[in-house]
């Protein structure tokens, strides 16, 4: 494996059709970030929790901690705890619900998410150097 997006593409085809849980750990947390990134950066928290990468929310501040993106887990723990002390239902279906009667529509005023995106999107964390020293020491790809 030669780069990030390499090793991002590898985890989400091993995670094609497969339960999380059975995923290794280096799988899991790319396939985390992955999501979480994607999503958040595409439509913000609100996006992320309504798509199926929020059913990775449960491990996502694990995740980030994990890579030494601590800040960046911070963030991530304050949206998930949005949803009460068990956070969001890593079921769509519940999770969409939950997602409805957080924020039910934009007319009561901003989303509980606007200030959180805004944090997320000023990357206090470099995830992407963090993730390559993270699989470096790993063997898992080239360092930069």
């Amino acid at each position: 494996m030669n780069n990030l997006e390499d090793a991002f593409a590898q985890a989400c085809r091993r995670f094609d059709g497969t339960n999380f849980s059975q995923l290794d750990e280096i799988d899991r947390i790319l396939v985390t970030i992955y999501g979480l990134e994607a999503d958040v950066n595409n439509g913000g928290f609100d996006q992320y929790y309504f798509n199926g990468a929020g059913d990775q929310a449960f491990f996502a501040v694990d995740a980030l901690h994990c890579i030494g993106a601590h800040r960046m887990a911070e963030i991530v723990s304050r949206a998930n705890a949005v949803f009460g002390p068990n956070g969001p239902s890593q079921l769509s279906p519940v999770r969409q619900a939950q997602l409805f009667l957080v924020a039910p529509n934009d007319v009561q005023g901003p989303a509980p998410w606007e200030q959180l995106d805004r944090a997320f999107y000023a990357y206090p964390d470099d995830i992407a150097t963090l993730l390559t020293t993270f699989l470096s020491a790993r063997g898992m790809i080239a360092p930069c």
